[in-house]
């Protein structure tokens, strides 16, 4: 089964192909705009694409130019044989602004996204107007027996793999990420339940999957966040109310690392609160 991994009618308008870092990379990018804002680029989460800003994108749109690519390794990117590491990601998304010519944007990052959002800050200040951070990433927070059982090579691809076996059982492992995945509109419940087909069925995705993940453990995922203090750009920690994969309590302790970071949450939102709460999080991110 070859995944097709099929572009949202409303996001087409804006779909690129770019080469950045060595790395053929598809996104969405809405293009220069008359105003001095500075843009947004949306950095998805860990075995996501850039398609999960899809209700997000044309609400900034209004406001700046917004640009939200797949990172390497997902989705309709290129996926080199190679380690995905945090480092990686920040140096391929610099490259991707410099290759656009975006001197400066604000990154929102969504789980793995953030520590993203976090990686480039700290190594090209310059590049980050400011920062808003969602649902990640995951400060002193203990890893579940999912995930340690994910880290261990080949029992984690076994466990991956039985999501193949049915489509409703692929469909049924997002649940935890949403406060309430029945009460989605109908055809984001179906678009998703595609999506995750797609992904699912997917080898390199989940080579990439995987190499990030255990690269972050080995790394230590939070080892950066002593440099935490040195960071100036204004930030946004913002948090799903109801969010199972990550706790809330994780967004204050990371909050309280970065200096004059606000701390908000969303009601009725899980850990994707772009896609279940889209009109609050663009509220709350558009106030700078």
């Amino acid at each position: 089964m070859k995944p097709r991994f099929a572009v949202p009618e409303a996001l087409k308008p804006y779909l690129r192909r770019v080469q950045a870092n060595s790395v053929g990379l598809f996104l969405y990018d809405s293009g220069p705009t008359p105003t001095k804002e500075p843009p947004f680029l949306l950095i998805h989460g860990l075995g996501d694409d850039a398609d999960s800003w899809r209700r997000v994108f044309p609400l900034l749109v209004q406001r700046s130019r917004v640009i939200a690519p797949d990172l390497p390794g997902f989705g309709r990117s290129d996926h080199p044989r190679r380690a995905y590491t945090l480092g990686f990601f920040a140096e391929t998304l610099t490259a991707l602004l410099e290759r656009l010519e975006v001197p400066q944007a604000v990154l929102v990052g969504s789980s793995m996204g953030a520590a993203v959002a976090l990686r480039m800050a700290l190594r090209w200040p310059e590049r980050v107007a400011r920062l808003a951070l969602v649902g990640g990433p995951p400060t002193g927070s203990r890893p579940s027996k999912l995930q340690l059982l994910f880290l261990i090579p080949g029992q984690g691809e076994q466990l991956y793999n039985r999501l193949r076996l049915s489509q409703e059982a692929a469909y049924a492992s997002l649940r935890p990420y949403y406060a309430d995945l029945e009460a989605l509109p109908a055809e984001e419940q179906a678009f998703l339940r595609e999506r995750v087909w797609d992904r699912v069925w997917s080898d390199e995705q989940r080579r990439a999957f995987f190499s990030a993940l255990r690269w972050m453990a080995l790394e230590g995922l939070w080892k950066p966040l002593g440099q935490l203090a040195s960071l100036r750009q204004p930030t946004q920690v913002v948090w799903g109310e109801q969010d199972r994969i990550i706790p809330p309590e994780a967004g204050r302790r990371l909050a309280r690392s970065i200096p004059g970071a606000r701390f908000q949450t969303i009601p009725g939102s899980g850990h994707l609160p772009h896609q279940e709460q889209p009109e609050e999080l663009v509220r709350l991110i558009s106030q700078g």
